[in-house]
């Protein structure tokens, strides 16, 4: 149940900017019952919620704003619960709480560390060796600790090491018997030829337009194009062009390659 606000609480002079700038820090269900000042820079809200009622400290900061004071706010509270109980205690009958001399005290009630030995005292001793091989024989395997139903890993079994491959004999000496010893003989591995562009590719036709020569070449999945000496085609080098000849050289992989045209037309230009 809510307090009763003091009558002189109730009479003094409420800080509405205080109470609107609390109403966002409010829970759910919560509203304003009233407010007032406590100094120049301080002002009480009392917020009602759940059905009771406790003071918020709210401070005028340096920019002039309310803002909550929780320091200031936890010690109202703490000192509003203090005066709560001094008061139940004020109304409570005289004498409650208390023995009445006339009833005998109650009997002291041992410590833990006493309890423990008086318990510990009604244990017989046992021997321990003894306990030990009655749980074994008890249990009905070598030690009770280990899990049941787990499989035992079963120990590795360490191979002899296979012996070394035979030593072929050279060939034409024999094993010994006269019998000549077949030898495998490694079969070559083809070297890629550094020039297989170049070789493949083929001169459609040859012009000559002053002392210029110029060459249509094409080459397998490639576009033909019109070169001349100096220029790349692909991978390779058109290292000359000459149309008195009918030849063209390329240059690939170090090496030069030169397609000669027997049938080539040569189209001489203007000079």
């Amino acid at each position: 149940m809510a307090p009763r606000l003091p009558l002189a609480l109730a009479n003094e002079r409420a800080v509405p900017e205080a109470e609107l700038a609390i109403q966002p820090l409010l829970p759910q269900g919560s509203r304003v019952i009233s407010s007032r000042w406590l100094s120049d820079q301080e002002a009480e809200i009392w917020v009602e919620s759940r059905g009771g009622a406790s003071p918020v400290i709210m401070r005028l900061n340096a920019s002039g704003a309310w803002e909550q004071d929780m320091s200031a706010t936890l010690a109202r509270g703490a000192s509003q619960m203090q005066t709560l109980a001094q008061q139940q205690t004020v109304n409570l009958p005289s004498g409650f709480g208390q023995t009445a001399p006339d009833q005998p005290a109650p009997p002291p009630v041992p410590s833990l560390l006493q309890t423990t030995q008086a318990a510990s005292s009604l244990i017989p001793p046992v021997d321990r060796e003894q306990e030990t091989q009655r749980a074994l024989s008890g249990a009905g395997r070598v030690d009770p600790f280990v899990p049941q139903n787990i499989r035992t890993p079963e120990p590795e079994i360490a191979l002899p090491p296979l012996p070394p491959p035979p030593v072929l004999s050279p060939p034409g000496e024999g094993n010994g018997n006269g019998a000549p010893v077949a030898v495998a003989t490694p079969v070559p591995t083809p070297t890629p030829d550094p020039a297989a562009f170049a070789r493949s590719v083929q001169v459609s036709g040859i012009v000559q337009i002053g002392s210029e020569s110029f060459a249509l070449i094409s080459g397998p999945g490639t576009v033909p194009s019109v070169v001349q000496a100096g220029q790349d085609y692909q991978t390779a080098n058109v290292a000359g062009v000459s149309a008195r000849e009918r030849r063209v050289v390329l240059s690939e992989g170090g090496e030069n390659v030169v397609k000669t045209m027997e049938d080539t037309t040569v189209i001489v230009g203007a000079p």
